[in-house]
């Protein structure tokens, strides 16, 4: 039955939209994302099923309505593009068409998404199990292509609302953040079916509803037996760290002003001092030490500037001679080689040994931001939007470093901010055997909108896929310790200069996405050519 009531379907296309935005933090709850795309899915199948001849007009109104719930939900997602301009000192107005443009681009996907819907549904001419299955897939593969193509941009992906749904998210240690979305969109078509049979009056098959349930069920059970076992293990782990997280909360617009160089000095000072005593009055043992600091923590180039770096070499030679076991400190700062001709958004780790400091090794970020770290198209741009000018062109490291504490046989791999919410990235470390992550970040730029809530929740899913601890360290928040599990054992406020200091048992075993991640796109692949497989066989038998 076709729906011919077109303010009908405007009014479904923006529910979904709504329904997408509230998905996600900080003001949305991961119930809507079971349910936010089935009404815009509702319309797309009824159409589609029509057996209009004007199949043509159909299409034209299924990338109409996909827009409108894609830059509904988008700008609803991103609306933090706008104050960030601001503050920067752009125009409102600039920072709107930021915020439409992108909005814009991340609704082709779901574009590309419905039309696929639409050929499959005219392909088998019916909404079935194995409909669902291919429809499921190729939603993967659309975030998969968000995630690669030009350079990527997998924020939020559809996975991601289930952060705190803790038994539901342990199969990301299979599928990665991936499964879980290719699960979201299976139940909300499996709504459209069920609704899809009641509004054309067909007897609706319980064996059906009564096996999608056995199958969500056996998911949840899963997870939560997973969640006992690795609990269990991790009471028994031998390696242990103390992580003390400095959280600075320096202003984005004084980090780089001279003159408030002995300001930021001095609060990472008091932020270490005070984390030795903290660590002195409150852990059980001795253990070996990790002082970690933000991206970019220190006010210029730490390995240029004498100043800073005798500053950070007797805060690292204090801490040493406080405990009588190895000291380390990750600090995030920009460096430069060939006369400051090449920059690099690097963290370095520093230790007390032989009577002086040194640095153990350092890593340079690997996939900068897009417009804060490079600019694409900076001649262009920058004619338009003065900011373009203001911004750096960091060069890119190559390298997967990993960080030793060779005393206790613990090493681990570091993020730098927007790295965290590349699974595939982050899964490429673990070839090199880490145990555990940390990730530093800035994040003042995002001010006090659902930016930093965003950001964070991608690494509760790159602990579960990794099987092991992330420590995350924001320069204004939020950071956070996080469990093999997923589950977040301590967190920051926003904007609070605080310590965070944790006892961590370190806990990694090398999972199925940690081996696979760069291949599983293959096998959604794989599932979304069946119907192209079974025209084959048609063709030639």
């Amino acid at each position: 039955m076709i729906i011919s009531n077109n303010l009908f379907k405007y009014l479904l296309a923006i529910i979904s939209g709504i329904f997408y935005f509230l998905s996600f933090p900080k003001f949305g709850d991961k119930t809507f994302a079971w349910f936010c795309l089935s009404p815009l899915l509702f319309i797309v199948v009824e159409d589609s099923l029509s057996y209009l001849e004007n199949d043509r007009s159909i299409k034209k109104e299924i990338i109409t309505l996909s827009f409108i719930t894609g830059t509904i939900g988008w700008c609803g997602i991103l609306y933090w593009i706008v104050p960030t301009f601001i503050i920067a000192g752009e125009h409102f107005m600039f920072g709107s068409l930021a915020l439409v443009a992108l909005s814009f681009y991340c609704s082709l996907y779901l574009v590309g998404f419905n039309l696929g819907v639409h050929f499959f549904l005219k392909f088998f001419k019916k909404l079935n199990l194995l409909v669902i299955i291919v429809v499921s897939s190729l939603w993967v593969l659309t975030e998969y292509l968000r995630g690669w193509l030009f350079s990527g941009f997998p924020w939020m992906l559809l996975g991601y609302s289930q952060y705190d749904n803790l038994a539901l998210i342990q199969i990301a240690e299979y599928f990665g953040v991936y499964g879980v979305s290719f699960i979201l969109v299976f139940v909300n078509l499996f709504i459209v079916w069920y609704f899809h049979r009641l509004f054309n009056k067909r007897p609706v098959r319980f064996v059906s509803l009564f096996i999608f349930l056995i199958s969500i069920t056996t998911i949840l059970i899963f997870g939560i037996i997973k969640i006992s076992k690795i609990n269990k293990q991790l009471q028994n782990s031998n390696k242990t760290i103390t992580v003390a997280l400095l959280q600075g909360n320096i202003d984005q617009y004084k980090k780089w002003d001279k003159e408030y160089i002995e300001e930021i000095m001095l609060t990472y000072t008091k932020l270490v001092q005070n984390s030795v005593m903290i660590i002195k009055q409150t852990t059980k043992k001795n253990y070996p030490s990790l002082f970690i600091w933000p991206e970019s923590a220190t006010p210029g180039w730490l390995f240029d500037e004498k100043k800073l770096y005798s500053w950070v070499s007797n805060l690292v030679e204090f801490t040493h001679n406080q405990f009588n076991q190895p000291v380390y400190h990750l600090i995030g700062t920009i460096r430069s080689e060939n006369n400051r001709s090449i920059y690099y958004n690097s963290a370095a780790l520093f230790s007390y040994k032989n009577n002086g400091v040194i640095t153990e090794n350092i890593y340079d970020k690997i996939h900068l931001v897009p417009f804060g770290e490079y600019v694409p198209f900076k001649k262009i741009l920058s004619k338009f939007i003065k900011t373009v000018n203001e911004l750096g062109e960091f060069t890119a490291g190559k390298n997967f470093t990993v960080f030793n504490i060779e005393e206790k046989n613990i090493s681990f791999a570091t993020l730098i901010c927007y790295e965290s919410i590349f699974p595939e990235l982050t899964s490429k470390f673990f070839s090199y055997d880490v145990d555990f992550l940390v990730n530093i970040t800035n994040d003042a730029w995002f001010l006090k909108t659902s930016a930093p809530y965003q950001h964070f929740i991608a690494n509760i899913f790159r602990a579960v896929e990794n099987r092991c601890y992330v420590v995350r360290c924001a320069n204004t928040g939020i950071s956070a310790v996080i469990s093999p599990t997923g589950k977040v054992i301590q967190k920051t406020d926003l904007f609070k200069t605080i310590t965070l200091i944790n006892e961590m048992k370190t806990y990694h075993y090398k999972t199925f996405y940690s081996k696979f991640a760069r291949w599983l796109w293959i096998m959604y692949f794989l599932v979304v050519l069946i119907p192209f497989k079974i025209q084959f066989i048609k063709t030639h038998l």
